[in-house]
Formats: structure tokens, sequence, C-alpha cells
């Protein structure tokens, strides 16, 4: 069962704030450089996911036992409606589908919840995680039909890095695959199975069963994988975009950039969207690999492109950890960007004072008909207006 709990004083002024439509003075708006919907106290937030039914979940990756592993969120007033907790140990983000939410704890658990009501499905052991390692819960569990692939994947070579399917009725392991390498950024998942990009520069399809379909070494690391059921993509340190056929794993097509690729490409029905550590966002044609335009931000991008409507969004700048060696990494400044899908762009918004209420911003995500953003203390959701209305 899950703890039921109410956010007190903030939530229920941030609350009376995002039923107000433009009344995000009462929470002290001058301050904030974007209309706000609502801001939350939520601690350590480590992202949001939005089920098909419109219900809010969100996770912390706080290793503390109090901070929730997942919680549900009222989306009109961002308080807390129910949380759920395991024993302390970081957690991963947040896997959704078929109303359910999956996360991975270093408590080595994996936990099932039902995101309308916050009743846990499931909960269940995994193998043991090196706690040590401070990457095992970055990526979320992947809901692929009837399992969730789950990537457990660390920054040292003597992590043992490996994907586990489990059965999504009961969390049920189905199988372990072990991987020769640490993941370099968030698989990708297709009907048939999960394409993983690994920082030794080599991709891996895992079928639905566990077992390998192929691999292809590319010769350096790559991004989290955008995927399609016939085509994956992914940016790589060759500056590429890459375009592989899932059957095959053959390199359809490569897209010039000027630096390597930090998040997920963004694959909409006519175009591939990618932002780069050059600074620069770009669309190409995925039939032609022709690159349709471009435009030069202001920093890295560290988080997106995401589609929210008919507009594109695009967070640069942060604090960003690359996998391997690197570590983590400060990008200043901090700068959310808003294109239409052609290119325009319609806005850019800094977010450069570390005093922001909430604190410093960590991520951006899209969810609904809005982005939300993580910060060092908090969340906050963006007003819906000041997206698709910029």
């Amino acid at each position: 069962m899950p703890s039921m709990t109410r956010r007190a004083a903030l939530g229920a002024v941030a609350g009376f704030v995002g039923s107000v439509a433009g009344c995000t003075g009462l929470l002290d708006g001058e301050s904030f450089p974007i209309q706000r919907s609502w801001q939350t106290g939520f601690r350590d937030p480590s992202s949001v996911a939005m089920t098909a039914a419109g219900q809010l979940v969100a996770g912390s990756h706080s290793p503390f036992r109090d901070r929730p592993i997942v919680a549900g969120l009222d989306t009109q007033t961002g308080e807390t409606t129910w949380t759920v907790t395991v024993a302390k140990g970081e957690k991963s983000p947040l896997g959704v589908g078929d109303g359910r939410a999956y996360a991975i704890s270093k408590a080595e658990t994996m936990v099932a919840v039902d995101a309308a009501t916050g009743e846990s499905v499931w909960q269940r052991r995994l193998a043991p995680i090196d706690a040590a390692d401070p990457g095992v819960v970055e990526f979320a569990p992947i809901p692929l039909g009837d399992r969730i692939v789950v990537p457990i994947s660390g920054t040292e070579d003597d992590v043992p890095d490996r994907l586990v399917g489990v059965a999504r009725a009961d969390g049920e392991t189905l199988f372990t695959h072990a991987l020769s390498a640490s993941l370099s950024g968030a698989p990708g998942a297709t009907s048939g199975g999960v394409v993983a990009p690994l920082i030794d520069g080599r991709v891996v399809f895992l079928d639905r069963t566990g077992e390998v379909g192929w691999t292809r070494d590319l010769g350096a690391t790559l991004s989290a994988v955008g995927a399609t059921d016939g085509t994956a993509y992914l940016g790589a340190a060759t500056e590429e975009l890459l375009a592989l056929e899932t059957a095959t794993g053959t390199v359809a097509w490569r897209g010039s950039l000027a630096n390597t690729v930090f998040t997920r490409p963004l694959v909409t029905d006519d175009r591939v969207y990618v932002g780069g550590a050059d600074y620069t966002l770009r669309a190409f044609d995925p039939a032609s690999s022709q690159q349709l335009w471009s435009d030069d931000l202001g920093n890295a991008v560290t988080h997106g492109p995401m589609q929210v409507g008919d507009r594109l969004v695009t967070l640069v700048g942060g604090t960003h950890r690359v996998r391997g060696p690197s570590g983590t990494i400060p990008f200043n400044p901090t700068v959310l960007y808003l294109h239409e899908q052609d290119g325009t762009r319609i806005r850019e918004v800094r977010f450069d004072d570390k005093s922001l209420e909430g604190g410093s911003i960590e991520w951006a995500q899209a969810a609904g008909e809005t982005v939300y953003l993580g910060q060092m203390y908090g969340l906050t959701r963006v007003a819906p207006e000041a997206i698709s209305d910029a």
C-alpha cells in the first residue's frame, strides 16, 4: 500500500495559482523567467511522466528512504496525492506503460505501481547492484509489450552492466543479458526489442527474448537512441547523426554534425531532430538524410529537443553527467528554447540566477501538454500557454 501524504502550505498555494489562469504573480512570478502553472517542493526529482489516461507521476533520485520512488501529482495543482517508498538507495527515472509506473533503486528493488491509485502492483528484488557506482540507476525501465526491460549500467568498467527482462504482469525475471561495456545513453525501444548504445562504440540489438539480434561497432561513444520499428537514430562522437536499420544494424545514412550528442534524437513522422554539444539544433529528412535547417544556440544541448503540441522545446546548459571517463560537466548559461518545426525560433528563456526559487534547473522533460523543469529543490510545471502562445 502506498503511504498517503498531502503537500501542505507550498502545495496549497501552488494549487490555487495553477487553477487560476494568469495568476502566476502569486508564486512571485516576476522572479521566475517563464510563466508557471505551479511549483512544488518535491525534492530531488528524477523525472516526470504522464499516462495515457492523464495521470502525472514523478520520481525522486534521492537515496533517502522518505523520498518516493514514485509519487502521484495533481496536474492542476502540483499537490502530491500518494507516494510509494522503498529501502534507502538512489532511484531511477520512471518508465510508464499501460497505466503503471516502473522504477528501480539501488536497494536492488524494482516496483510496478498503479499510476491512478498509487497501489503497488508488485515489487521484486533484483540481482545485487554495485552500491559504489553512481550510474546503475540512471536509465528508466522500458515497457516492451508483455515485459519490461531494465537497463542496469554503471560508469566503471568493473560494474556488471546488463539488461534484465521481467514480466510486466508480476515482475518475474525472464532473462538477464550481460553487456560488454557500460551504456553510453538510454536504449531505444522498437516493437521487437531494444537498441542499446555502449561507451565502447558498439550498438547491440536485443530481441524480446533477450537474444542478440545484431551488434555493430561504430567506433565512438554514442548517445541515447531514438527508435522507430524501422530505424534507430544515434548521435556519435564521430560528429555524426547515424541512422541504423533496426532489422540488421546496417548504417542507412550519416548526417554531419560538429561535435558529439548528449541527448536522444527526436523522431517524428517526417523529421529527425538532434541537439548537439556543438551548440546547434538541427532537423534532418529521415528519407533523404538531407539537413533541412539548423539553429545556433547558446550552449550544449543537454535535454531535448522535445515535442509539445506543434512546438519544439530544448534545454541547453546546466550540469550534465557524461557517461564514461568525462564525468560531470557544468555548462553555462542554462537556456530553454522554443522553436517551430520549420526551425523558426520563437523564444529563449534564460535561467542564469542560481538563487531561483527551487534552485538551479537540472533538467526539462515533456509530459502531456507542457514541459516540467526539475530543479535542485523542487519541480515546476511550465504553464501550457507559455509554450503554445509564445
